[in-house]
């Protein structure tokens, strides 16, 4: 909610600290309780203050905890207590004081933060109970008398306060338009408050620069630790206080509650996209009658064909202009297209006719953004069925590690290109991959180490060109005579029929064997 366990950290005397290890400083605490044997398991929003020899005495789980710990050895080693992914925050006390002496520090501590806002937190409760999102941001308005705007994941306007006109021109154009455009999120600075936000998980305020006379508050609105949405303050009534920024953290914890309880909240088909792709993606949902039930909640109107197109961003900010882009795209709006996260990965579905195949050109739009900012994106292969996700999922990503290492200067991947490769690399395990290969192209390989001749790819060549004499010379830059010459030579080293389709499948697989070894 408000108090972080960093906040407490910082209100506790240093001399009474001997060392603290906070693998989660953000994480908020809502009460504090005293450390016994008889815990099932910890509550990561409680502090736990007890002995140093009751951590191991305690039946509950280790992670993820806050805990105060007393009586220590001054040699303590925290390596056993923290782990890479366990959400613990350890703190050391000195000898000397008791549980009871920092049990009272500690309440007090919680009373005096919550105190602050209990007042209008309790009246707030109370009165947007039922009410819905454009209530909510009404209310949170009054509380922090400033125009407030709330935005999906999508960077779709859902719910802004009741500021007929506000001097401020990014602002008024969001809440007119009720969505970014892609120029939107070029013209005007957002993306490093929203980065920002995102990375300290709390509410920061920022400028857009110079020219722009009011500041902002920016709070991303969490949900099973997901970012679901974006609250916002304008500065244009009063100025703001630290205070606001504590009572924004609040606002935004009743709207993650209100979007986790309400159907109809406009929040809430993103996030049961959301939740259903996590969910079919990591295998938790495998039943199809009811990924099938699911999927129909979410009334999508994809195409019969489909593709799953993974994003990859190194900063959420990033996405800003992103999701706008692709939003405004023709493939988007002509595919009913859907925009989802997972993992850091910004999930985009769309589709074509049966008849029809996902183009270069119908992407282009994409490729020149990632190219431009330095980002890769991997797109699968077509699918009919939404079961069918979570593999084109693998392909699409595979398609990215592969791709890398094949062509690392081209910013999307197609898994049609590198599906052998992702073949080859699961039977790895099993074989020596040696042993799949043709032993003519074996033999093929040899000769060109031997004599200094490019041979195999010649032959490699002429079978992707499907046999075509003149396509395959001017791929290699050679006149057609030499590549004829090359032939005839290449089948009296080999015994395959190279001028037998029936044979190219095989040859063409064993090539890839090759090159993907060499890699």
């Amino acid at each position: 909610m408000i108090l972080r366990i960093k906040d407490i950290l910082e209100k506790l005397e240093e001399t009474i600290i001997i060392k603290s290890v906070l693998c989660e400083e953000n994480l908020t605490i809502r009460g504090v309780k005293l450390l016994t044997d008889h815990i099932a398991a910890f509550d990561d929003h409680i502090l736990y203050i007890g002995r140093y020899s009751e951590i191991f005495n305690s039946s509950g789980d280790n992670f993820p905890m806050n805990v105060l710990l007393l009586e220590c050895p001054s040699n303590t080693d925290l390596s056993h207590m923290v782990k890479e992914d366990c959400h613990a925050n350890v703190i050391y006390i000195q000898p000397g004081i008791t549980t009871e002496e920092l049990l009272n520090d500690i309440t007090d501590i919680l009373v005096d933060q919550y105190s602050l806002i209990e007042r209008p937190a309790a009246l707030f409760n109370t009165i947007i109970q039922g009410r819905g999102l454009s209530y909510i941001i009404d209310i949170a308005s009054e509380l922090l008398g400033n125009p407030v705007m709330l935005g999906d994941n999508n960077h779709r306007l859902l719910a802004a306060s009741d500021f007929k006109e506000v001097d401020d021109l990014p602002w008024m154009e969001y809440r007119n338009m009720g969505f970014t455009t892609y120029e939107y999120t070029q013209k005007y600075n957002f993306k490093q408050w929203i980065e920002k936000t995102v990375q300290d998980k709390k509410a920061v305020i920022g400028s857009l620069g110079e020219g722009y006379r009011y500041r902002r508050i920016f709070c991303a609105i969490r949900l099973d630790r997901r970012i679901v949405g974006h609250f916002a303050v304008l500065e244009s009534n009063r100025l703001f206080t630290e205070k606001d920024l504590e009572i924004t953290e609040f606002i935004c914890d009743v709207i993650a509650n209100e979007i986790k309880n309400n159907q109809s909240s406009g929040f809430q088909y993103d996030w049961l996209a959301n939740r259903f792709i996590s969910d079919l993606i990591q295998g938790s949902l495998t039943e199809p009658e009811l990924i099938k039930d699911r999927a129909k909640r979410l009334q999508w109107k994809l195409p019969e064909k489909k593709y799953l197109i993974i994003i990859k961003y190194n900063h959420y900010s990033e996405t800003f202009s992103l999701i706008s882009l692709i939003r405004e795209s023709k493939l988007f709006k002509g595919s009913h297209g859907e925009l989802m996260f997972h993992d850091n990965h910004l999930i985009f579905i769309t589709g074509c006719n049966q008849s029809q195949y996902l183009t270069n050109e119908d992407i282009q739009p994409i490729t020149e953004y990632l190219k431009q900012m330095h980002m890769s994106a991997g797109v699968s292969q077509s699918f009919a069925e939404i079961l069918e996700i979570p593999e084109a999922y693998e392909q699409a990503l595979a398609a990215i590690r592969f791709g890398k290492k094949e062509a690392a200067e081209l910013n999307i991947y197609r898994y049609e290109d590198y599906g052998i490769y992702d073949m080859l690399d699961r039977i790895k395990e099993q074989k020596d991959l040696i042993h799949y290969c043709h032993p003519d192209i074996l033999r093929l390989k040899e000769y060109d180490e031997n004599h200094k001749t490019d041979y195999l790819k010649s032959l490699y060549t002429y079978i992707i060109n499907m046999g075509n004499l003149v396509a395959s010379a001017d791929e290699l830059f050679i006149h057609r005579n030499t590549m004829n010459y090359r032939l005839s030579k290449i089948q009296e080293l080999i015994s395959v029929d190279i001028y037998n389709r029936d044979c190219y499948m095989t040859l063409y697989f064993s090539y890839k064997i090759l090159e993907y070894i060499s890699k």
